[in-house]
């Protein structure tokens, strides 16, 4: 407490000199006196003292109104505590100066050891408003700093383009948490780049955007400070300023630039990947004033681990999608390559079928359906491979619904007789003409069909229905099988899906043949299921 700053205001030098002789036996050094109370504005803004001991009767300006200019610059809330001390010893007095902004009130003369007593009161008053609105502003800061990072790994997790999600990461830091942030990255040949940043003023976030010869839009890049970094150390910086020097900066440029923007303090941690580091992620400070702290750099660290973690995902997804690619491609050329040879063979078994005695013509049957059966996987590899290229051939004509819908009961139904399967059709009689490709529409029945039929057990039955909705007609074909899993829904219409690992019935393409199809129609494409109850697959033609 001996260390607060105390400001006396009083037109006698006799009262001044009293005072100082008082606190000073008490212990109290950091003790500034005026006789002029204009001057108390300057020495308040200079000093920030954390009482003020004031005369009431002064020339020039009297204490009330001294005080009503403090009490006017104070913000909300802050506890600043005036003692006034008098000759004026009337109960007036002393009722305004209490309510126009005194804590507490003596009249002269004093007595050392009652004035002390006061002002140890009023200070320790002060000091626990103090801890306490610092408490409040680290719980406040706490609060902000775990908000930004909750929303940071939304964001994160939103996309898998790394540079849109890291500026959207950037941008929401400032001006809460930093002035400016600067997030690089080592590019293919390990030269840093600078990927994502964002300034509170947009002016100065222009000059973010070219200037890459300052590390974090802060300190040169050959200062000792930014080697630490690219070492994988965590880098606080206090005061820019001083540790820096006045020289800093490669050329004039550079100094200029730093002068502009003016950096304050710096936090800045490493982004590191299996021991390697590739990248950092640097939070400023400049003309708002505030310094960064220890709890800045611990954000700094856990959004760095983020960052880090959702960039890795990034480059394992395009990875993957690369690999994709080049499998649907290899696919591609595979099924189109087996196509003719495919074709060559089934003529020859077709002959030889023509020309041998039916008691010898199982095998060739056998080896016509494999081949018509290899023949019909190439197609769907094929049919993929356009789909996911946008090249899908498309012929539409209006046409009636029904009428398609009633041309593939005629084709399905004996598929469901042979399987000892009830197929049911209850298509109402008015559905509308629609613009569609009867043929592509009758694949997409055949595949829901189909896949109901494959695993609805004998003795259960498949249904397809249609009705008019709003704007589109709206097909459905149910079963009654083991239904879908509700983890297995979102990925049934995915390539290559199938219902257990076990299961051969198929390479898993028809769905999503199907939806290809559908949306190729302006279509929507779902499934409805409960495990052990069935599943119904919907699909909309609009109209």
């Amino acid at each position: 407490m001996e260390d607060a700053s105390i400001l006396v205001v009083d037109d006698e030098m006799a009262n001044l000199h009293l005072l100082e002789e008082f606190l000073k036996f008490d212990g109290f050094g950091n003790v500034a006196l005026t006789t002029d109370p204009r001057r108390v504005p300057e020495m308040f803004e200079e000093r920030r003292p954390d009482i003020l001991l004031l005369d009431l009767h002064m020339p020039h300006l009297d204490g009330f109104s001294v005080m009503r200019q403090l009490r006017s610059t104070l913000p909300p809330g802050d506890y600043f505590p005036i003692l006034v001390l008098t000759a004026d010893v009337t109960s007036e007095t002393k009722l305004r100066a209490l309510s126009e902004g005194a804590s507490d009130f003596l009249t002269k003369p004093l007595d050392a050891v009652e004035v002390v007593l006061r002002i140890r009161n009023l200070l320790a008053t002060r000091f626990l408003h103090l801890q306490e609105r610092a408490a409040r502003a680290r719980a406040e800061a706490a609060g902000t700093r775990a908000a930004y990072l909750a929303e940071a790994s939304r964001v994160l997790s939103s996309s898998f383009d790394y540079r849109t999600m890291l500026s959207t990461v950037a941008r929401l830091a400032v001006p809460k948490l930093a002035d400016y942030v600067v997030v690089e990255l080592a590019d293919a040949e390990g030269r840093p780049e600078r990927v994502a940043y964002a300034h509170a003023d947009p002016e100065m976030e222009a000059l973010l955007a070219g200037e890459v010869g300052l590390w974090g839009g802060a300190i040169p890049r050959g200062h000792p400070l930014v080697r630490g970094c690219t070492e994988g150390q965590f880098v606080l910086v206090s005061d820019v300023a001083s540790a820096l020097g006045e020289d800093a900066g490669d050329d004039e440029a550079q100094r200029s630039l730093l002068r502009t923007l003016a950096p304050r303090s710096v936090a800045s941690v490493p982004l590191a990947a299996a021991g390697e580091v590739l990248g950092d992620v640097t939070l400023v400070t400049s003309t708002s004033g505030r310094t960064l702290d220890s709890d800045d750099l611990a954000l700094a660290e856990e959004l760095a681990r983020r960052v880090m973690v959702a960039v890795e995902h990034a480059q394992l997804y395009h990875d993957a999608l690369q690999a994709t690619r080049a499998r649907d491609e290899i696919l591609g050329v595979v099924a189109h390559d087996l196509r003719n040879p495919l074709s060559t063979v089934r003529m020859a078994a077709q002959l030889l079928a023509d020309d041998v005695a039916p008691a010898h013509r199982k095998p060739l049957d056998t080896l016509l359906r494999t081949t018509e059966r290899m023949n019909q996987l190439i197609q769907d590899l094929l049919e993929v491979t356009r789909i996911e290229s946008g090249k899908l051939a498309l012929e539409l004509h209006t046409e009636s619904a029904g009428g398609v819908l009633r041309e593939a009961v005629a084709m399905l139904a004996p598929l469901a007789q042979a399987r000892s399967i009830t197929f049911d059709a209850q298509l109402p009689a008015d559905l509308p003409r629609v613009p569609l490709d009867a043929a592509r529409i009758l694949q997409v029945i055949s595949n829901l069909v189909g896949n109901a039929l494959k695993f609805t057990p004998a003795g259960g039955r498949v249904t397809l229905g249609a009705e008019v909705i709003p704007g589109e007609v709206r097909v459905s074909v149910a079963d009654t099988g083991p239904g879908i899993p509700a983890d297995q829904i979102p990925r049934v219409f995915g390539r290559f899906w199938q219902a257990g690992k076990s299961d051969r019935r198929g390479i898993g393409l028809g769905l999503s043949i199907a939806r290809g199809i559908v949306e190729g129609h302006g279509g929507r494409i779902w499934v409805e299921s409960v495990e052990g109850q069935g599943a119904t697959f919907f699909f909309t033609i609009p109209s």
